[in-house]
């Protein structure tokens, strides 16, 4: 099966190594792409439709599997383009009009009041410990600040200059739309919003699975990659 990757905001492609290993293992043929903005995919001014990308990167129907900021574009276009989308996975999905509770945005303001001062490293490492579950091994905090501190580099040269397009209504308001097998992922040690997000997701999409891996943040596929490898590789 064809199964396209798409990272989280606070990664890039880097996240999904252990993933790819074990699905091209299995068979199947798999793309992860940069989003614009983040790794080695340049970002310029403009407006980004980000389901757009994503569609570009799929030459016929396949698995969808979307991380956070990419979890939100996979469950746009399974909506928007429900022809490419055979099967829909979201890990830790973020939704475009979330109302974020006290403590998530006392967190990003803690990030921007880090970056106004120039302080890239600084930023990265308080969103390593933001999202990363607090026994995250060294090298995971390390790959993620590395690839948080990358995107800062690419976007806040552009920052005002570049704006988001995403299809109305939200897929927030038509859940029940989504007519694909559907597996909402979520770690046991996320943020409190993404493991809300997680079960609304579960209880509006007909059919969808709910699965929690203990032990991880925000980002199982590398805090918990043999448990998310082995329910990717089921669902599949």
């Amino acid at each position: 099966m064809n199964v396209l990757l798409l990272h989280a905001g606070i990664a890039d492609r880097r996240m999904w190594a252990p993933q790819v290993a074990a699905l091209e293992s299995a068979g199947h043929a798999v793309t992860t792409p940069d989003l614009p903005g983040f790794g080695d995919e340049p970002l310029e001014p403009g407006t980004i439709d980000y389901v757009s990308v994503a569609a570009e990167q799929l030459d016929g129907p396949g698995a969808v599997v979307g991380s956070s900021f990419g979890g939100r574009i996979a469950l746009e276009l399974a909506l928007a383009r429900a022809e490419l989308v055979e099967r829909l996975v979201l890990i830790g999905a973020g939704l475009g009009n979330w109302d974020w509770s006290e403590a998530a945005q006392a967190g990003l303001a803690d990030e921007e009041a880090l970056l106004e001062r120039g302080d890239l490293a600084g930023a990265a490492r308080q969103q390593a410990e933001m999202w990363l579950a607090p026994r995250a091994a060294a090298d995971v905090r390390e790959l993620t600040e590395a690839m948080t501190i990358r995107s800062y580099e690419q976007q806040l040269p552009l920052e005002g200059r570049v704006t988001g397009s995403w299809p109305e209504p939200p897929a927030s308001e038509q859940l029940d739309r989504i007519d694909v097998p559907t597996l909402v992922v979520v770690g046991s040690e996320d943020v409190e919003d993404m493991r809300t997000i997680a079960e609304r997701l579960a209880a509006g999409i007909p059919g969808a699975r709910l699965e929690t891996i203990e032990g991880a943040g925000h980002l199982p596929s590398l805090e918990r990659p043999d448990e998310l490898n082995r329910l990717l590789l089921e669902f599949l």
